[in-house]
């Protein structure tokens, strides 16, 4: 009853802000050019991007006029230091760290919590296990737009972390090309095409094809990787732009471990294997395949009105046999250790519709922007472990590390008691607001109501769960000068959980909310931006693994904390420098009772690159990349520490242009060939890869 009365409400509003516009709203004739598509914007090789995203807000303000951090990575930025796959795209971001717990399934932080929303052009659904699985290739994206903290206006369904927006590539009016070779260490070898242009007159296409594949540093491990993806613009009217695209994504990986290597000995001393050492056994493999439909309607009104819709569909598929290998080994013998093997298959389906209107008002003798909208979400999941029940747990020998255990035949099982079904619709209203209240001060203001329904089980046990929010935001900026700004902002987002306590109750949803304050400072006419925040975000119920009660996983709901200051440098400095800087200091990341929680998450992270042009050599450009965190440490038990200390890795490249149309590129990653842990997230880790190399040979038209 409280729900349906504050829908009315809420819908009562926006026709309230639809009468307001009503006499600003037409569908009269408008030129051709009021419709931009990719082709009108001037391709520049720059360090983020300071012009308009819709990532925040969607009411088109530029990372400047933001209350809150955005941090942009351009397609120069990727290309620069081949950021071929998500992974490596976020390990590059300021103030994301990427936890691979395993060699293809992987968390993401951001301000001390974790990342479980990524977007496509502004539209996407948490994590359904609150990580991904896989690896994704970034060739089909212009750039990514990572808003930090609390995103409640266009998505509440987040952690006050950050939300991550990848932005894919649109077709050119004109004929453009490119297609590059690659080869590395391991075996790498990669052929990335692109191309796009003009096909019919008001119809143009593009289509974006990578084939990649690698042995590993890992021992028994290799990857293949494929992608296409193909999109297409057709004006259907002077006013209306039609897009329609496509993508599939093929990971296919052998020997992918579960799991990882065992942190300590049983006398409590740390272990210290070869960094290639692998858990997987040699028929061990993990094959993901993903695949991406999405259709968009921009519908340009008079004045500065339009109205977007947008549907997509995305259908992702798992299949994997793995082998665990868990338990403390002594020092010397390395006996003591368990396997089990194990298969498992994953089935998923998200459909979604976001629809919203953006436009110009006018109220007290000033202009104003509004953005109002409707979005729905439909999620079908399922999920099934198979296991070997005659071979069992098998004891492992000292030569566990060589992955020789034979598989064995994995058995049939009850979907109900060894599966997982989810089903969730979510719905939500959105409605914000810029008003202009002088000339140097603006507000805004908004919400997002939402309703989130689930029904499913997981492994035996009930996971129904529903819930309805209401989420605000609320920021304010003030312009002190032609260059420099002030500002606040605050914001709340909530998670729904389908984990159950120790008396199997439903958990719950987990409620965020996330306040910040700071500055922004528009460098070089405004192709470099310097940013300071102070921030606090709050995130309450979040359910932590608690242990295993008759073969069910139960959680706790634990209340968490974290507060800091995050820096930002991210632009072409000058004609001849192009920065992206980053430093996040974590004050502290809290538990309730004032106890330091996620320690495997630096309270120190600093990421700085770069790329410098030489007058004395225009056909040279070079650049290197420093990723730097203060050590961290995880306690698997009482009386054992485990701690990875700080550690910084060096990336350099080198570029020669011959020719308007060729180009040599050299890159080289942790040139140093620094040990490290790829995350402590868990108690058991891998290693990071040591020093790699690779050539590449780029043709443009």
């Amino acid at each position: 009853m409280y729900y349906a009365a504050r829908s009315l409400v809420f819908t009562q509003a926006m026709r309230v802000c639809f009468a307001i516009t009503a006499s600003s709203l037409s569908f009269g004739a408008v030129s051709q050019d009021t419709i931009a598509s990719e082709s009108d914007v001037e391709v520049i090789a720059v360090y983020g991007d300071q012009g308009a995203s819709r990532t925040a807000t969607k009411l088109d303000l530029s990372v400047y006029e933001t209350p809150q951090t955005i941090t942009v990575v351009s397609r120069q930025q990727i290309d620069d230091f081949s950021l071929h796959s998500i992974n490596d795209l976020l390990s590059y971001t300021p103030g994301v760290t990427v936890e691979s717990v395993e060699t293809d399934r992987t968390y993401y932080t951001a301000r001390g919590f974790d990342v479980v929303n990524f977007q496509y052009d502004g539209l996407g659904v948490p994590f359904s296990s609150g990580l991904t699985n896989g690896q994704f290739d970034t060739a089909a994206y212009e750039q990514i737009e990572v808003i930090k903290g609390a995103a409640g206006l266009v998505t509440g369904l987040a952690n006050p972390s950050a939300t991550v927006n990848f932005i894919r590539k649109r077709p050119t009016k004109d004929l453009a090309a490119y297609s590059t070779l690659y080869t590395g260490s391991n075996s790498m070898r990669r052929a990335e095409g692109d191309i796009s242009g003009s096909l019919t007159a008001g119809l143009r296409g593009r289509a974006v094809v990578a084939l990649d594949s690698a042995d590993s540093y890992l021992d028994r491990k290799s990857d293949d990787n494929r992608l296409l993806y193909l999109v297409g613009e057709y004006d259907l009217t002077g006013n209306t732009l039609l897009t329609l695209g496509h993508s599939a994504n093929k990971n296919k990986v052998d020997g992918s471990m579960s799991g990882a290597l065992p942190l300590y000995y049983t006398d409590g001393s740390p272990t210290d294997y070869d960094v290639a050492t692998n858990t997987a056994t040699d028929w061990a493999y993990r094959d993901v395949e993903t695949k991406e439909s999405f259709a968009q309607v921009r519908q340009q009104l008079s004045g500065n009105w339009s109205l977007n819709l947008m549907l997509t569909q995305t259908d992702s598929k798992m299949d994997s046999e793995l082998f665990y290998v868990y338990g403390t080994p002594e020092r010397g013998s390395e006996l003591g250790l368990l396997g089990s093997a194990y298969g498992y298959t994953l089935d998923e389906t998200q459909k979604m519709a976001d629809v919203y209107l953006t436009g110009q008002y006018s109220l007290a003798g000033r202009q104003h922007e509004l953005m109002l909208g409707l979005n729905y979400a439909h999620i079908d999941l399922f999920g099934q472990s198979f296991y070997d029940y005659e071979t069992g747990y098998p004891v492992l020998g000292s030569d566990w590390g060589q992955g020789n255990t034979v598989k064995g035949v994995f058995d049939d099982t009850d979907p109900y008691s060894a599966g997982h079904k989810d089903k969730q619709i979510h719905q939500s209203a959105y409605l914000a607001t810029r008003l202009h209240l002088t000339d140097d001060l603006t507000v805004l203001a908004g919400a997002r109501m939402m309703s989130v329904k689930q029904g499913g089980y997981n492994y035996g046990v009930d996971a129904s769960t529903d819930a309805d929010e209401t989420v605000p935001y609320i920021g304010a900026m003030y312009q002190l000068n032609s260059i420099f700004s002030v500002y606040g902002s605050y914001s709340e987002v909530f998670t729904p959980q389908s984990f159950v306590d120790a008396e199997f109750n439903a958990l719950g949803v987990a409620r965020g909310e996330h306040m910040e304050l700071g500055s922004k400072v528009s460098l070089n006419d405004g192709r470099a931006i310097a940013s300071v925040a102070l921030f606090r975000s709050d995130l309450n119920n979040v359910g932590e693994f608690a242990g295993v009660i008759n073969g069910v996983n139960t959680y706790n709901g634990l209340d968490y904390s974290s507060e800091g200051i995050e820096l930002e440098l991210i632009g072409s400095v000058t004609d001849q420098l192009n920065l992206s800087m980053g430093y996040t200091w974590l004050n502290s990341v809290e538990g309730d009772a004032g106890q330091q929680v996620r320690t495997y998450v630096p309270r120190n992270l600093l990421k700085l690159s770069g790329v410098y042009y030489p007058d004395l050599a225009p056909a040279l450009s070079v650049g290197a990349s420093i990723h730097w965190q203060d050590s961290v440490y995880t306690s698997p038990e009482p009386g054992i520490t485990i701690t990875q200390s700080s550690y910084a890795l060096l990336d350099l490249f080198v570029r020669y242009q011959f020719s308007d149309n060729l180009s040599l590129t050299l890159n080289g990653s942790n040139i140093t060939g620094k040990k490290y842990y790829e995350s402590l997230y868990w108690t058991q880790a891998y290693y990071g890869a040591p020093s790699q190399w690779q050539a590449s040979v780029t043709w443009r038209y």
